[in-house]
């Protein structure tokens, strides 16, 4: 009995760390869906930024079409690239935080997330001068334990994930540009997924705004393409960003 009991225990404990969170992000996976299938809305977002030659590429190519773009820093890419960040916010784009080093927070100390994420909103409230309530957060790999979703909810900043994965960064695994797009138009929108930070590959960039350009594509299709703050405000799961 005290066997079963500590097992109990356990699984209770594992339940409450891992699993809570990973079905609260879920249910927030699908209420973007829904409000962007409702609305017929595109946000485009980028992770693991900035990047100092790729950014500025993707930045002009949004500024072209005039349309915002949602860009979840890490702070240790921050560093060195502030210039790029302030060009980010003059070109009308929102700044969102993906934390400090990309830690990933299921598979590493509990503690670990957390600091993580408060050193990612503390560098960039450096660089942009908003607190964390004003910087919308991505977690990294899309993925919370309960410790840091209990301090996500204490800030009470917008918690934004994704619906449509651009597969720009898995080996082995890809999306074509038409198949990006494709895949918007049979949900009626969605939350994109890119990367924007440098990277060594062959092509891997021009695979990038290859897949922008596809979705930027349906700009002539009836999508209103928005922020990730402003996706979040008509969802109702954050109160308005001032970006």
């Amino acid at each position: 009995m005290p066997v079963l009991t500590t097992a109990c225990v356990v699984a209770i404990a594992g339940a409450a760390h891992w699993v809570w969170p990973w079905l609260w992000l879920q249910a927030q996976r699908r209420r973007l869906a829904t409000i962007c299938r409702v609305h017929r809305l595109i946000a485009i977002t980028f992770d693991d930024g900035p990047g100092r030659l790729l950014t500025p590429l993707v930045s002009e190519r949004l500024s072209q079409a005039r349309v915002p773009g949602t860009f979840f820093l890490l702070a240790q890419s921050v560093r060195g690239n502030e210039d790029v960040v302030e060009d980010l916010v003059r070109g009308g784009h929102e700044i969102g935080s993906h934390g400090d080093r990309h830690v990933h927070h299921m598979w590493s100390w509990p503690w670990s997330g957390l600091l993580d994420t408060r050193d990612g909103w503390r560098r960039l409230r450096d660089v942009t001068g908003k607190e964390a309530r004003g910087i919308p957060f991505r977690p990294p790999f899309g993925k919370l334990n309960v410790l840091s979703m209990f301090y996500v909810w204490r800030q009470r900043t917008p918690v934004v994930m994704w619906t449509h994965d651009g597969y720009d960064t898995r080996l082995g695994v890809d999306k074509s540009p038409a198949e990006l797009a494709e895949g918007l138009r049979a949900t009626g929108g969605g939350v994109v997924l890119l990367h924007d930070f440098d990277r060594s590959l062959v092509n891997a960039s021009q695979q990038v705004l290859a897949k922008l350009d596809a979705v930027l594509g349906l700009r002539g299709e009836g999508y209103r393409f928005v922020c990730a703050s402003e996706l979040m405000a008509l969802a109702g799961m954050a109160p308005t960003v001032t970006r």
